[in-house]
């Protein structure tokens, strides 16, 4: 049955946010101040970090980039934003008495987003976050006498241990979900860990997927009597449309993989690139995501309990291919490289995980040490041990999610888009079928370049230097891959004459670890992601505002 409009529903209704602080919550904040006028107000849980208090916390977000429209074309809606302390680790979200009983008395609308990203946490915490807290929140909603629809946030990748077609439905859970929070209050954090190994076996790649897989039965188990729905995102990028192009503030998923094609730090990601990757942008996450709140609504109006599942994402519809990513990547790198980086920017796809993995070992062992050793010498404080296992725990959490064919379906957002107000199909947009990923590709490499590495893409000058920087980069690394394959050589023959091998060895060497593997395509340019920036930003030229825009 066609649904009223998004902001129809919403109207006079108070909304309750968890994660608002994080990357998706604070494009979802956006969106409805910007968007849906008529709702009363969102309650937005937030921690105190470094000093700062939510309070605190919140006027640093909302003074940034993401809401300069919301200021300058509707500055009173964000009087509507009530941060209230609190963490989702402490009985009823550890709120004071007094906002505890505001919210359980006025919230309609639950979106929880909260839960930890780190996909290498231990499992005692994860448990703690993704599991106890939704445990926490779904006995919150339970108390709410208006409650009218509660999403819960969850991934694509709870099925990770599947390959092929992912339906919109829940799939049967690895444990029970009441065992596991009972193990973590007695186990020792050994016994936990062999439970993550496991799990592991079974093909949950980490502990974030095993224990969102768990949640969402614990939410099915729990709700059958709250009006509830699971949104599952894939992997995150940058703005697409809707706000700064590119826009990010956070390195993960594909964004991260992409820095370490430009920084050196991964110059190669062996994985059949025939493979689709799930890439979708936020801001289609955001639009989904206050859709299919309105959706759960209108669910609700029609006395409809049944408990939805949306896939959010882009390998049903809009696939995009590893070896295209790669090509995007190793095009961008080349024509407006990074101002810095560790090594020499490389992307590739070459090579087999197993030896990939080996090479990260040896780095963090071997050459991280060797390094900060001569660098003690003269006098500088250890770096590359440190950078080199980080480098090493990093690749190790990204390799696998390009290691399978996923396809997550998603007729559930076509049949949304089906049955919503036609002015809201434009002001919601998550078509990702209308994404062309040349495009959005390079929207999300300027945008890693400009908020997440800061650096000045104004500045033709500093491109030309980054670019010299590179060759000067690449002949000193074909020097020591010479003298590695010299040494090579003299251990073999016994002998400092074998030249002919040195050589050998050495441009081997060079080829595998530092020569790019892609092929140039067409890429966007950035004369034209400037004059869409300056339209976004709405404050003057970037030349001249660029330590805002990078704030």
């Amino acid at each position: 049955m066609p649904m009223p409009d998004v902001n129809t529903l919403f109207a006079g209704r108070t909304v309750f946010l968890t994660g608002g602080s994080g990357f998706v919550g604070q494009v979802v904040i956006e969106k409805l101040l910007y968007a849906v006028p008529d709702f009363e107000k969102i309650y937005v849980l937030v921690r105190p970090a470094k000093g700062k208090s939510p309070a605190e916390r919140w006027t640093a977000i909302s003074e940034g980039v993401l809401f300069n429209r919301v200021r300058a074309e509707c500055p009173q809606n964000l009087e509507k934003v009530v941060p209230v302390e609190g963490d989702i680790t402490i009985d009823d979200m550890g709120l004071s008495e007094e906002n505890l009983k505001r919210v359980l008395e006025e919230t309609s609308v639950v979106i929880h987003c909260a839960a930890t990203v780190r996909f290498d946490d231990t499992l005692r915490s994860a448990i703690e976050l993704n599991l106890k807290g939704v445990q926490r929140m779904i006995k919150l909603a339970k108390r709410m006498p208006k409650l009218d629809a509660l999403v819960h946030c969850s991934t694509a990748y709870v099925n990770v241990y599947m390959e092929g077609e992912i339906e919109e439905k829940q799939y049967p859970a690895p444990c029970d979900p009441y065992k596991l929070i009972d193990a973590q209050s007695w186990m020792t954090d050994d016994m936990l860990d062999g439970i993550t190994k496991a799990m592991a076996k079974k093909g949950y790649y980490n502990t974030y997927c095993f224990t969102k897989h768990v949640a969402e039965e614990l939410v099915r188990l729990e709700c059958t009597e709250i009006p509830t729905l699971i949104f599952r995102p894939a992997i995150i990028a940058g703005i697409w449309k809707d706000g700064i192009p590119g826009w990010a503030d956070s390195l993960q998923g594909m964004t991260a993989g992409a820095m370490g094609y430009g920084t050196g730090t991964f110059p190669r990601m062996p994985c059949n690139v025939k493979n689709p990757t799930d890439i979708v942008p936020v801001d289609v996450v955001s639009n989904m995501l206050i859709c299919c709140a309105a959706y759960r609504l209108h669910l609700t109006t029609l006395k409809d309990k049944s408990m939805p599942v949306f896939h959010c994402g882009t390998s049903h519809l809009r696939p995009l291919q590893l070896e295209t990513f790669r090509d995007l990547c190793g095009t961008f790198f080349d024509e407006y490289p990074l101002e810095r980086f560790i090594f020499a920017p490389t992307v590739g796809s070459r090579g087999h995980p197993d030896l990939e993995e080996k090479l990260h070992v040896f780095k963090h062992r071997v050459v991280g040490p060797a390094f900060d050793r001569i660098g003690s010498l003269a006098g500088k404080k250890p770096f590359w041990e440190r950078t080199f296992r980080k480098i090493r725990e990093v690749y190790g959490v990204f390799a696998p999610f390009i290691s399978k064919n996923w396809i997550y379906k998603s007729d559930n957002a076509l049949m949304l888009i089906d049955n919503m107000d036609p002015d809201d199909v434009e002001k919601f947009d998550f078509d990702v079928r209308k994404l062309d990923w040349t495009d959005f590709t390079s929207d999300m490499l300027f945008g890693l370049k400009t908020f997440l590495m800061k650096n000045d893409i104004m500045s033709d000058e500093n491109i030309a230097v980054a670019k010299r920087k590179v060759k000067m980069f690449k002949g000193a690394e074909l020097i020591a891959n010479l003298m590695l394959g010299w040494v090579i050589s003299v251990l073999i023959t016994h002998s400092f004459d074998s030249w002919a091998i040195a050589f050998c060895i050495g441009f081997a060497t060079f080829y595998y670890l530092t020569c790019d593997a892609w092929v140039r395509v067409e890429i966007g340019s950035i004369d034209n992601y400037r004059k869409r920036m300056n339209a976004a930003i709405g404050i003057g030229p970037l030349n001249n505002n660029h330590k805002k825009l990078t704030q």
